[in-house]
This record gives C-alpha cells, sequence and structure tokens, in this order.
C-alpha cells in the first residue's frame, strides 16, 4: 500500500504518541489485527494516519475499561461500543485485563521475595501462551514497572528486582533447547560488561519454541571474546545486547559482522551509536525471532 512517506509512522514513533508500549502494539498486532497498513520504500511496515485513528479509538476504550478483544473489535468497526468493565468507566482508570492482573500476581510474588513462586507463575504461562507472548504482555510490564518503581525507592526494589529476574531465569533455562542441526543458526552475546542478560535468555527459549537452535555465551562477554567466537563459530545471524551506549560502543561491529550473514543490534543502547545505523535494530522480541528465522539455514529449521 503506497501512503505519503511524511505521513506514516515507525511502532516506536506511535509508542511515544500514544503513550503505549511498543510491545503493547506488537500484542496487539497480533492478537487483533491492529496492524500497520503501509511500508516504507525499504519495506517496512508503517501506521497510516487511519491506522493511529483506529489505535487512539483501541486506546480510550482499554483505559474506560473494556476488555482489550472487545475494545479491539469496536476499533476495527465490528462492533458497537460495549459497556465497559465494573471499576472502569470515564475516570481514566486503567483496565484489570487478565495480562494486568497476572503481572500483578507477579509482582506479588516478587515483593514477597519468592523466587520459586515467580518462577512456577511465569513457567505456567510460557506453557499456557508461549515465550514471546509471554515477555512481551507479561515481563516486559512488570520489568518496566520494576524499572520505575526503582527510580522511587531504590533501596526498597533492588531486591524486589533481583527475585523476580531469577525467578523469569530459572522459568527460562527450564525450557528445551533445539537440536543444532548444519550452520548454527544463531549466536546471542551481551556487550562487554553488559548484566543485563535476560532479553537473549527469553530469545534463545523463543527461538527454540521454532525448532532453531541459539548458542547464547552469557553476560559481560569481552570484546576479544565475542570477536574470536563469531570467527570460530560462524554463525548465521550474531545478535547483541546493550541497555547503554556506553557499553554498546565497546563492540567490534565491523570485525563481528565479518564472520556472520547478519549483525542484529538489539536494546535501547544502540540508538545513540552512530556506527550500529548500518544494522538492523529489532525493536522487540516477536521482530528479532522473525529477523533470525528469515536468514537461519534451511537445515536449521523445523
Amino acid at each position: 500500500m503506497a501512503s505519503d512517506p511524511q505521513s506514516v509512522l515507525t511502532v516506536g514513533a506511535v509508542a511515544h504518541r500514544l503513550g503505549v508500549a511498543v510491545p503493547t502494539l506488537r500484542s496487539w498486532d497480533r492478537r487483533y489485527g491492529l496492524r500497520p497498513s503501509a511500508h516504507s520504500a525499504g519495506g517496512h511496515r508503517r501506521y497510516t494516519p487511519d491506522d493511529m485513528e483506529r489505535l487512539r479509538r483501541m486506546v480510550a476504550l482499554v483505559g474506560d475499561g473494556v476488555p482489550p478483544a472487545a475494545a479491539a473489535r469496536v476499533a476495527l468497526g465490528e462492533e458497537r461500543t460495549p459497556r465497559a468493565r465494573r471499576g472502569g468507566g470515564g475516570s481514566g482508570s486503567v483496565a484489570v485485563g487478565r495480562a494486568h492482573q497476572a503481572v500483578r500476581g507477579l509482582s506479588r510474588e516478587a515483593s514477597r521475595l519468592d523466587v520459586d513462586g515467580v518462577g512456577r507463575r511465569v513457567a505456567a504461562h510460557f506453557t499456557e501462551h508461549g515465550v514471546a507472548a509471554t515477555w512481551s504482555d507479561l515481563l516486559v510490564p512488570l520489568l518496566q514497572s520494576l524499572g520505575e518503581a526503582y527510580d522511587r525507592t531504590p533501596e526498597r526494589i533492588v531486591p524486589v528486582e533481583h527475585a523476580a529476574s531469577a525467578g523469569v531465569l530459572g522459568a527460562l533455562h527450564g525450557r528445551p533447547f533445539a537440536t543444532e542441526r548444519g550452520r548454527l543458526p544463531a549466536m546471542l552475546a551481551c556487550a562487554p560488561d553488559e548484566q543485563h542478560s535476560l532479553p537473549l535468555e527469553a530469545l534463545r527459549a523463543a527461538l527454540a519454541e521454532r525448532g532453531v537452535a541459539a548458542r547464547f555465551l552469557g553476560p559481560r562477554l569481552p570484546a576479544d571474546t565475542l570477536r574470536d567466537s563469531t570467527a570460530r563459530l560462524q554463525p548465521t545471524t550474531v545478535v547483541v545486547w546493550a541497555h547503554a551506549a556506553g557499553l554498546a560502543r565497546r563492540v567490534p561491529l565491523a570485525e563481528v559482522a565479518e564472520h556472520c550473514s547478519r549483525l542484529l543490534l538489539a536494546g535501547p543502547g544502540w540508538s545513540k551509536v552512530r556506527a550500529a545505523r548500518a544494522f538492523d535494530q529489532p525493536e522487540s522480541l516477536d521482530e528479532a525471532v522473525d529477523e533470525v528465522m528469515n536468514v537461519a539455514a534451511p537445515t536449521a529449521r523445523p
């Protein structure tokens, strides 16, 4: 669909304008069909003004307490406006839907420093919904809320955040691994001194659900080890995570890219690194999975 390039928006721009997280928009696309209908010259999907109006309607309805699935049908013109949930209304309160309730339950377990409780809840969600959906609908909102709480009361939130991370990590480590067949489809690595490894742990597990093998080399990977490991393994795709620009700048991008078919840069740290503009930067776990799947060797696919 051709559109005026000045009138279409990326998912990040839409999220900023609407005050909605990018993973939420991805979830609405996947679950309810509220997807971008235009494409850029490079083939990337973009939101048109009509798409934005539908999303504004969706946000308003959910904010009034309408369940997301019903709100989506109204936003798409499939139904008239349904009645809001009890406790909703025009007061601006946020609807407590199924995903939100799950986040609250997980937060309670973490607040009690119940690592096993967090792990059990997350593992059950993995079984019912899969890793990618659990990450975007449950874990990203949880981690974001903990980050916001940390800014207010860091001394109280640090142990809660550690309990949540440990429980999630345990659940991720309980997911099966995919069998390697032929060339290694993906190597996953954190930037030097990068300690935030959960996103790559989730990516490894989400790829395994699709039958695609990936080797995760862990947090705080030294630059020379990253370079040498890529040269040794010759993976189809390398994904490097960095949450801060200072860490991202320590990655030897050109040397890593030389030994793989594709280099993906994940995490917010790359947005201010000029050299990173030459490489694709997936904005969500779902997008990263799709990007790896697109170039995985046929023998590596299920």
